[in-house]
């Protein structure tokens, strides 16, 4: 089979998380070819008619979908918009996943719908008051990787005016409740098989610093928080229940959000041991150091089996 790996434009002085999506399109390569699969890399552009054109040039059977940089994550989903349009079959999230979970906002307003446990938030400030005098979360909208969150992201006001200033000078900028407690994820593969559930923990994180997944623990390797900050994948016998309880949510919230594609599922854990979903990451990142990655190594698979399976049925 022909695969055409599609991915984010080259430029200088990318960040930490750019830079790291060269490390998977040569990644995934190496596995395709092992595989016994040929394979081209072209890049995406938002003249979506010059991309359409490198697809049909390539003679590709399937599109690896490895674009993850563009300015908005409510962008990512006219990578698939265009392979339909093409029919051609690609990688990864559907057009309708990626649209709704490159919006946080459209995701959280999904999961109340719902009735599934997501940190309250508010979009009115006019409607704040159950917010002030509690730690806050302020994340960015359309934005992935943990793109602008840091320790000083969780923040607590004492009036309206403090916090509608905050979010006026930031207007891609939302805020909802600070959950302080435990930080959990589930990765998910296109069959919806939920992979061993993985807690990260944070290792003698000094008491005042917030216990956060932010930039500098997924990226930044010379930080405090990256090297403080491990993935651990064993847990107590009375922990059971929360761990199954983890799954059947991350389950439901693929379903949810289409049932399409690889995924990732992050939670908050309170000190009840209440979980609240955060969000979930369409196409996250499949470095062989990743999150992903590293839960399928847990399963019993390798690299090359987990590239398999994200290729689907072609």
């Amino acid at each position: 089979m022909k695969v055409l790996i599609l991915t984010d434009v080259q430029r200088s002085g990318m960040r930490e998380d750019e830079a790291d999506t060269l490390l998977q399109v040569k990644a995934v390569k190496k596995a395709l070819l092992r595989l016994g699969h040929s394979v081209e890399v072209a890049a995406f552009s938002l003249n979506l008619i010059l991309t359409a054109r490198r697809i049909e040039k390539s003679g590709c059977d399937l599109v690896f979908n490895l674009v993850e940089n563009l300015s908005s994550s409510r962008l990512l989903h006219l990578v698939p918009l265009v392979c339909q349009t093409l029919s051609v079959p690609y990688s990864g999230g559907s057009a309708y996943t990626l649209s709704v979970t490159g919006d946080k906002l459209v995701a959280k307003r999904q999961l109340g719908l719902a009735g599934l446990p997501t940190p309250p938030w508010f979009e009115d400030v006019a409607e704040c008051s159950d917010f002030l005098q509690v730690p806050l979360m302020l994340k960015p909208v359309a934005q992935e990787a943990s793109v602008g969150i840091t320790d000083a992201s969780v923040r607590t006001f004492s009036d309206k005016a403090q916090l509608s200033l905050a979010l006026s000078e930031h207007p891609d900028l939302f805020a909802e409740r600070y959950i302080d407690g435990r930080e959990f994820n589930l990765s998910i593969l296109p069959s919806g098989r939920v992979l061993p559930v993985c807690e990260m923990r944070f290792v003698d994180y000094p008491k005042d610093k917030v216990k956060i997944v932010g930039y500098e623990a997924k990226w930044q390797q010379e930080s405090f928080a990256y090297q403080h900050t491990q993935r651990s994948y064993v847990f107590a016998p009375e922990q059971r229940v929360l761990v199954e309880e983890l799954k059947r949510l991350a389950k439901e919230v693929y379903t949810l959000f289409g049932s399409s594609g690889y995924a990732r599922v992050d939670f908050r854990v309170d000190e009840q041991n209440r979980p609240f979903i955060l969000e979930m990451n369409s196409n996250p990142c499949i470095t062989a150091d990743s999150g992903f990655i590293a839960a399928a190594s847990e399963a019993g698979m390798s690299y090359t089996e987990v590239i398999e399976q994200l290729l689907g049925s072609y």
